[in-house]
């Protein structure tokens, strides 16, 4: 397999070379990328089990987005045409606890990246170990990001998060997935911080982050119960929101304390049509005042997500309360738990981030308090700034596209998996914890005209199956491996050649970590034998018909370098006419991949 494509990749060479109006492959033909050292599979014995591990999510379910991390209260920034989504790192408290216990975030100090271009198959990006980078901080919850780009034309990132309750700290980083630098080296805010050292927050947390039209940030955060007597479950006073400096790491103006009606946490800040929204997570109060503040609005429901808007952050009298968009889960079918949510534009839709416990309930575990993001659509007047009521779902949204299987795809992208986690070490992030009967699915995969070779790359000895449409569909292929301590890619050429448009399911057997995968096509049919006759001032051609049976025709004046198109024929044999008499004549056909020999004759 290897010195073949290896022919190939020589044979694409020539013809670019020799061919210089730009002949290209019909689209069928592609090479592997994946690698520069390919290895074949080998017939090693290994199988993948006569049971199949059963999916923490559903299939046919898109949500959660993840079927292996919990991680909870999203926060999102479009970047290069993808979605990365943030959370706060759930599975770290959950592997340090019992796996039966509740959630007390106290050993959470990481957050959570994942990446999508399609909003049904997400790629675990990596964890960013905060207390690691910002060593100041002993937790690390409720991210929110936002990037600029600088005159000079480069990104940056900045990722607030909260260190418990008691601040807020920021990151900064040219990528979303990092490296990460903590650029302060302290807390950006705590109970300590201009106002809030006479009028603290009672949690100084969950930060909200935006930059508007000018290029200027805000930041909102707070949370909890009344501090003081004037104070009372209606209006908390935990509310707060600050211009940001240039710098995106410092303050520019006084902090001030926005009139948030039943305000408990979840701050997060939108900048629509030149109006901020702020959105944040209601309290457990009572409503019994509500009538008093002369909303035509429903008072918000317990433990809901709720908005207000402003053109003046900074004017506390400008804040109108714009209603409840999302409930609590267990008004949608879930548990009961708190509640968080991120509003983000991607392409043309509006899309409405959240958490809930739905992954936990499908594990059947006795644990309690571990969450999961979801995504679903909300309808979002841009014009008018007003936010439509959404929902929570199991089947969450449709795929905005197609994944193209002659990529290089990494092996952690999937929307379900079962058995299976995700690690990164050493530069490279890839699936681990594998067992016989584990598998990962990727929704809707484009094979285009056909496919007939799979490429992975892999550590350790196994193998991995390809299967279509069903974890239990048919085998289309598989490799075999054993690599030692070293990365590998392992190629095999599919039992038929894979065409349209497929659910793609690798299926495992053995111990092994699985980095990333690639379709192609390849073929090894050369056309040949081309001959040339001529008669009255006409060129006949024929050659050799082979099955890869597309062929383009192309013809130069010997004493030119430019090929000229004579036509494409699925015959082997074509007749040409309108050439000049007396002039020497060069003749080449090729098919996708390769061509013959040049031949040469002086028409008479």
């Amino acid at each position: 397999m290897k010195k073949r494509i290896i022919c190939l990749m020589t044979i694409a060479t020539m013809l670019s070379t020799l061919l210089a109006t730009g002949c290209g492959a019909t689209g069928t033909a592609s090479d592997f990328t994946i690698s520069d050292e390919l290895t074949d599979t080998q017939e090693l014995g290994y199988s993948v089990g006569d049971t199949l591990s059963d999916p923490d999510k559903f299939v046919g379910e898109n949500n959660p987005i993840s079927s292996v991390t919990f991680f909870a209260d999203p926060t999102s920034v479009e970047y290069e045409g993808r979605l990365y989504v943030y959370g706060t790192n759930d599975n770290e408290q959950y592997d340090a606890g019992t796996g039966n216990d509740e959630n007390t975030y106290g050993s959470i100090g990481s957050l959570v990246c994942y990446s999508t271009d399609d909003m049904v198959n997400w790629t675990y990006e990596c964890t960013i170990e905060v207390t690691e980078i910002a060593t100041w901080a002993g937790c690390s919850w409720a991210p929110s990001i936002v990037s600029r780009e600088t005159s000079s034309g480069k990104t940056e990132f900045y990722l607030y998060f909260a260190n418990a309750s008691s601040g807020i700290g920021v990151l900064k980083s040219d990528s979303p997935t990092g490296p990460w630098e903590d650029p302060i080296g302290a807390a950006l805010i705590d109970n300590s911080t201009g106002a809030l050292a006479d009028d603290p927050v009672y949690w100084c947390f969950d930060p909200g982050v935006v930059i508007d039209e000018n290029g200027v940030g805000w930041l909102a955060f707070g949370g909890g119960s009344a501090v003081h007597d004037d104070e009372d479950g209606m209006y908390t006073g935990n509310c707060r929101i600050v211009k940001l400096g240039d710098d995106m790491i410092s303050l520019d103006s006084e902090i001030v304390k926005v009139p948030a009606v039943y305000h408990f946490e979840a701050n997060e800040l939108n900048y629509i049509n030149g109006t901020y929204v702020l959105t944040y997570c209601s309290n457990y109060e009572d409503r019994y005042k509500w009538s008093s503040y002369g909303s035509d609005e429903e008072a918000p429901t317990t433990c809901s997500m709720v908005y207000m808007t402003s053109t003046d952050p900074l004017n506390p009298d400008s804040w109108v309360y714009g209603g409840e968009y999302l409930s609590n889960p267990s008004n949608y079918g879930f548990s009961f738990s708190n509640n968080h949510s991120h509003l983000q534009k991607f392409g043309d839709n509006y899309y409405i981030l959240y958490q809930t416990v739905m992954l936990l309930d499908n594990m059947g575990s006795s644990a309690s308090g571990y969450r999961s993001i979801g995504v679903d659509l909300i309808e979002v007047d841009e014009e008018t700034v007003t936010i439509s009521p959404a929902t929570m779902t199991r089947e969450g949204v449709e795929q905005l596209k197609d994944l193209d299987a002659f990529e290089v795809n990494q092996a952690e992208t999937a929307v379900t998996t079962a058995g299976v986690s995700y690690y990164t070490s050493e530069g490279r992030t890839f699936v681990t914890s594998i067992s016989d009967g584990d598998w990962s699915a990727v929704s809707s995969v484009d094979f285009g005209n056909g496919a007939n070779a799979f490429a992975a790359t892999v550590r350790g000895k196994g193998i991995i199956e390809v299967r279509l449409d069903s974890a239990d569909g048919n085998v289309v292929g598989s490799v075999q491996f054993e690599t030692g301590s070293d990365f590998k890619t392992i190629v095999c050429t599919l039992d038929k050649t894979i065409s349209g448009t497929h659910d793609l399911y690798f299926v495992f057997g053995g111990s092994f970590v699985f980095d990333e995968w690639q379709f192609a096509y390849i073929s090894d049919e050369t056309v040949s034998g081309l001959s040339v006759s001529t008669n009255n001032g006409k060129v006949k051609l024929s050659w050799n018909l082979s099955t890869d049976s597309e062929y383009t025709v192309y013809y130069r004046r010997s004493s030119s370098s430019e090929w000229n198109v004579a036509g494409s024929t699925k015959k082997s044999a074509v007749n040409i006419s309108g050439l000049t008499s007396g002039i020497t004549y060069q003749f080449v056909v090729k098919n996708s991949t390769s061509s013959t020999d040049i031949v040469t004759t002086t028409l008479s």
